[in-house]
């Protein structure tokens, strides 16, 4: 499984923004039991969101 270098910052951009917004974490655009590659990507955005968002 190879995460391009595009999709990795898409993730983390897109899963800033949502933390910074307040946006639900149900925003979240990866599925849960997607492949490993969707898995990843997730991980990556979940991360990222939480760091930025205030109420989590």
């Amino acid at each position: 499984m190879t995460i391009s270098e595009t999709d990795r910052r898409a993730a983390v951009t897109f899963g800033r923004l949502a933390g910074e917004r307040g946006m639900p974490v149900a925003a979240c655009p990866y599925p849960a039991r997607g492949d490993d590659r969707a898995r990843a990507l997730r991980l990556l955005w979940m991360r990222t969101y939480v760091r930025h968002n205030s109420g989590a």
